[in-house]
C-alpha cells in the first residue's frame, strides 16, 4: 500500500491550477483525477497522516462505509503548494470505491461554492447516502478569505441516516442547520418538498428585508436549508409501502412533505455608532419544524406537525433615504433612525381519526410583527414609534377533507377523485409558515371563500 502523492495527482490536474493565489482556480477540477483514481484501483495508504497546520484551505472529506471502514480524503493549500491526501483504516471494496467515487461531482461542487467570492453552499451531491454502502459522510473546510485581514470561513456538514446537518461559521455570522430523518413521518414527494422549499426561501428573504440582514449570509443559509431538505428520493414517496399506506391523501395534503428541521441564522453584530455603545447592528432569525405520530393504530391515528420561525433585529437607517452613515463623535454625524424588530410566526395542524375515520383537522396559524423605531437628530432623541400587529387564523378543515362533499354527488367517480386532488393541491399551499400579517389575512380569505 502506498500513498497517493500530492505531485502524482497535482500533475494530473495541472491544467486547473491556473492561478496560485485564487482558492476557486487552485482546487478547480481536482476531485475528478482524485477520485477516479481511487476507483481504478489504486492503493490507498493504511493509517493516518499528518497534514502541516498552517494551512491557508482544507477541504476533508471524511466516509464511513456500513462495513466500518473509514476513508479520508483531503485537498488543502499553503501558499503556493498544492497538497492530497487520501488513506483509509483498511482496504476498500470494489462497491465501496464505487461508492465513495460517486462523491466526487458533489465534493468537487461544494469546494467551488466555499471557493466563490462571495462564499456559497453546494451540498446538494454530498447529501445523498449509497445506500446499503455508505453509513455517514462528513466534511470539514475551512477557507481563507481575501479580506484584510485575512479571516477564515469554515463550514462542518454531517450526513448519516438519522439525520443531516451543517455548522456554517465567518466574519459574517454563523449558520446552524439540523434535519431530522430518522422519524417515522415519510417524506413528501419531489414535487411538494420542492413548493415547501420554495415557500420557506420566501419567508427568509421578507426576513431579511425586514431586518435588514446579510444578503450574502442569508444565501447561504438559504443554499444550505434547500440542499439539507431535499430527502425525497423520486416522484413519490420515498419511504417502504408499509410506512406510506399510514399516510391518507389528505394527511399529506396538510403536510410540508418536508423532513422534521430546526435552523438559525445570526449575523456578527455590530457596534458602529461610538455614541451609543448599547445600541448594537444584528440579525437573527430561527425556523424549526416538529411532526408527531401517535395512534394505537392506523385507524386511531393522531398527527401533529408545528412550525415556528422568530425574528429578532435590530439596524441602523439614515434619516434621508439614499444618505450614507459615517457615525462618529461629531453632532452632525448623529442624524438616524434606530430600528428594533421582533417577530414571531406559528402554523400548527392537527389531524385525528378514529375507527378510520377522520375526527378532526384543524390549521391554527398567527403572526406577530413588532417594530420599535427611534429618531435622533444632533444626538438628540426626537420621536419614538412602536408598530404592533398581530393576525390570527383558526379553520376547522374536518369537513372541507371529506372525501366526497355535498356538491360534488352529481359527479362521476373519476370526475370527484380529480375535484378532490385539486382541492387538497390547493390547501397543501396554505398550511405553510407565513411571517407576515398581511399575508395571514389574504390566507384567511381565501380559506373562507373555498369553505
Amino acid at each position: 500500500m502506498v500513498n497517493l502523492s500530492a505531485a502524482g495527482l497535482a500533475a494530473q490536474a495541472d491544467d486547473a491550477i491556473t492561478s496560485p493565489s485564487a482558492p476557486g482556480l487552485r482546487f478547480q477540477d481536482i476531485a475528478a483525477p482524485l477520485f477516479a483514481t481511487l476507483k481504478a484501483g489504486a492503493p490507498v495508504a493504511i493509517g493516518a497522516a499528518v497534514l502541516p497546520r498552517d494551512l491557508d484551505n482544507r477541504f476533508s472529506l471524511d466516509i464511513v462505509t456500513t462495513a466500518g471502514t473509514k476513508v479520508g480524503l483531503t485537498l488543502a493549500s499553503r501558499g503556493d503548494e498544492l497538497l492530497v491526501q487520501v488513506q483509509a483504516d483498511a482496504a476498500l471494496a470494489g462497491e465501496e470505491r464505487d461508492a465513495v467515487a460517486a462523491l466526487a461531482e458533489g465534493y468537487q461542487a461544494a469546494i467551488d461554492g466555499l471557493s466563490m467570492q462571495p462564499p456559497r453552499i453546494k451540498l446538494g451531491g454530498l447529501a445523498q447516502l449509497a445506500s446499503g454502502v455508505l453509513a455517514s459522510i462528513d466534511l470539514d473546510a475551512q477557507v481563507t478569505l481575501p479580506t484584510v485581514p485575512p479571516a477564515t470561513q469554515s463550514l462542518a456538514f454531517h450526513l448519516d441516516q438519522a439525520q443531516r446537518s451543517v455548522a456554517l461559521d465567518g466574519p459574517a455570522g454563523r449558520v446552524d442547520l439540523a434535519v431530522r430523518t430518522d422519524t417515522p413521518m415519510p417524506p413528501g414527494t419531489r414535487e411538494q418538498q420542492e413548493r415547501a422549499i420554495d415557500g420557506y426561501l420566501r419567508q427568509f428573504d421578507q426576513a431579511t428585508t425586514r431586518g435588514h440582514g446579510d444578503a450574502a449570509l442569508m444565501t447561504m443559509f438559504k443554499d444550505a436549508f434547500a440542499d439539507l431538505s431535499r430527502t425525497a428520493a423520486s416522484d413519490g414517496p420515498a419511504t417502504p409501502a408499509p410506512t406510506r399506506a399510514w399516510l391518507a391523501p389528505q394527511d399529506r395534503a396538510m403536510l410540508t412533505g418536508l423532513a422534521d428541521f430546526s435552523a438559525t441564522v445570526a449575523q456578527a453584530p455590530r457596534w458602529d455608532n461610538p455614541v451609543r455603545r448599547t445600541e448594537v447592528d444584528g440579525f437573527e432569525y430561527e425556523v424549526a419544524q416538529r411532526t408527531q405520530v401517535g395512534g394505537a393504530s392506523r385507524d386511531a391515528r393522531a398527527i401533529t406537525q408545528s412550525q415556528q420561525a422568530r425574528l429578532s433585529a435590530q439596524f441602523h437607517e439614515p434619516l434621508t433615504p439614499g444618505a450614507e452613515l459615517a457615525f462618529d463623535y461629531a453632532a452632525e454625524s448623529q442624524n438616524y433612525k434606530y430600528s428594533t424588530i421582533e417577530d414571531s410566526a406559528t402554523s400548527d395542524v392537527e389531524l385525528r381519526y378514529r375507527d378510520g375515520r377522520l375526527l378532526g383537522a384543524s390549521l391554527r396559524q398567527s403572526v406577530r410583527q413588532s417594530a420599535h423605531v427611534e429618531q435622533y437628530l444632533l444626538g438628540r432623541l426626537k420621536s419614538e414609534q412602536d408598530t404592533p400587529l398581530a393576525r390570527q387564523l383558526v379553520r376547522d378543515l374536518a369537513e372541507t377533507l371529506q372525501p366526497y362533499r355535498a356538491e360534488g354527488k352529481d359527479l362521476s367517480q373519476d370526475e370527484r377523485a380529480e375535484r378532490r386532488a385539486q382541492v387538497l393541491a390547493a390547501l397543501g399551499q396554505e398550511t405553510l409558515l407565513l411571517g407576515s400579517t398581511v399575508a395571514l389575512a389574504a390566507r384567511d380569505v381565501r380559506l373562507a371563500e373555498a369553505a
